[in-house]
């Protein structure tokens, strides 16, 4: 009975602003979250009724477009971390520092990305292994929502800068007003129930970019007008020098997500080569998964906000118990959410396809997928507690090794060599969940990460 007593103690911190508690944080970051990937599952439901290949296209350039966001997390999870840690540490000046610094080095990095990597989308998305009119919506896709990829990087931004703060609800009510208008505008570009301008492929992208501007012209308004106790009026060149700080911590965690990407990018196209059906039948899968997956990474996010005010403050054993208890709780919600979500897998892909060579193969995906989720929740977990504590290096070693080694060799082998096609890769996953997670796993309980702390 021990594994499941609970101290809702070690989730509080005091703050400026009041009592920041786990759940206050938790339920904003899980709503934030679901509503983001409600966004991309609407597009593949919808573009579901326009064609399969659609489906595909949409999902290969969105395996690299995600890739192109998490490198703009590199600013966005280092500002997170070293604010958290000034503001538990009570030290406004450098919170104000790092937030500008933030915003400066995100715009234009991001916008320097966008023009670029949008120039390279055909090259791009002929790393997906996928040809024909599969390639062709791909590249007009890609193409489209890269040159504005850095609405959604500033979005990034000014949304950590909210949750370090303890307003993570004011990016859940600005995402949820972007997901509203883009489902409109999606639905106005696929069904045409009136005359628009906007159609297939390429009009979900720019329904993409319009909803991402609107959104980040709500968070800039919020920003300028919040109480959240700024001040940019003792800015000097001197203030630029937290990018050092913010890039010390965001680039092992940016290299690391990058690395991930990669390596799925990688996996997908390796997954072509089992065949185009298999594509989709990857896409519709992790459509539905990733509503597991969203429940460990809102809590390890959530945790990852408290264990870096708590560090800031040198609240330690705290720090500490909080990771270990939101383990148990990770746990156990994504083996429950997991194996319910295996015995209904059929009607709810059916949702997508009648497909009946996808729909048996999706089937079999969710079983194996039971063990991903499992050992993803020690990921969530203690890879972001890790982060939030300020010890980046040893996750950035441990996952990128692992996700070349465990996720793209094996996916290769099992999946191609041996025969297994996307079970093979499945499996893969779930070996590199497991090590990973292991290894954090144990480097938390050594409580190396102590040194680490900013402050």
């Amino acid at each position: 009975m021990q594994f499941f007593t609970y101290d809702p103690s070690l989730g509080k911190v005091e703050t400026p602003q009041g009592t920041m508690t786990l759940t206050k944080v938790f339920l904003p970051f899980f709503l934030e979250m679901f509503l983001m990937n409600f966004m991309g599952t609407v597009n593949t439901f919808m573009l579901s009724y326009f064609s399969d290949t659609a489906v595909a296209a949409v999902g290969a350039a969105s395996q690299f477009s995600g890739m192109i966001q998490t490198f703009y997390t590199v600013i966005g999870t280092g500002a997170s971390i070293v604010i958290s840690h000034y503001l538990g540490a009570g030290k406004k000046e450098q919170t104000s520092d790092a937030v500008l610094c933030s915003l400066v080095l995100g715009g234009f990095l991001s916008l320097f990305v966008s023009l670029l990597i949008s120039s390279l989308a055909l090259p791009c998305m002929r790393l997906m292994n996928i040809e024909g009119e599969i390639l062709e919506n791909a590249v007009d896709y890609f193409s489209i929502c890269m040159r504005f990829s850095f609405l959604g990087a500033l979005f990034s931004i000014i949304s950590s800068v909210f949750k370090s703060y303890g307003f993570p609800r004011i990016s859940v009510g600005v995402s949820l007003g972007m997901n509203v208008l883009n489902a409109l505008l999606n639905y106005l570009v696929i069904f045409q129930p009136v005359s628009f301008p906007l159609k297939g492929v390429s009009g979900i992208a720019w329904c993409n970019n319009f909803s991402r501007a609107a959104a980040l012209a709500c968070m800039v308004l919020l920003l300028l007008r919040l109480p959240l106790g700024l001040n940019f009026a003792h800015i000097t060149w001197k203030s630029f020098s937290k990018i050092k700080a913010i890039l010390g911590v965001g680039i092992p965690g940016g290299i690391s997500s990058m690395s991930y990407n990669i390596s799925q990018t990688v996996t997908t196209s390796i997954i072509a080569l089992v065949g185009m059906s298999a594509i989709s039948t990857k896409i519709y899968v992790s459509n539905l998964v990733f509503y597991v997956y969203v429940l460990g990474m809102s809590l390890g996010l959530s945790t990852a906000l408290l264990i870096g005010w708590l560090c800031g403050a040198g609240k330690y054993e705290q720090a500490y118990r909080l990771n270990l208890q939101n383990l148990k709780v990770t746990l156990l919600l994504n083996a429950s959410l997991s194996i319910l979500l295996f015995l209904l897998g059929r009607p709810l892909l059916s949702l997508f396809t009648r497909d009946p060579i996808i729909l048996k193969a999706g089937t079999t995906l969710l079983f194996f997928d039971i063990f991903v989720e499992i050992f993803r929740g020690f990921n969530h977990i203690e890879e972001n507690s890790l982060r939030g504590a300020g010890d980046v290096v040893f996750p950035m070693v441990v996952s990128i090794c692992s996700c070349w080694v465990m996720s793209v060799l094996f996916s290769y082998i099992l999946g191609v060599r041996l025969g297994l096609g996307l079970t093979g890769c499945w499996i893969a996953f779930a070996m590199d969940e497991a090590f990973r997670g292991i290894n954090y796993f144990f480097r938390w309980k050594s409580k190396k990460w102590i040194k680490k702390t900013l402050t």
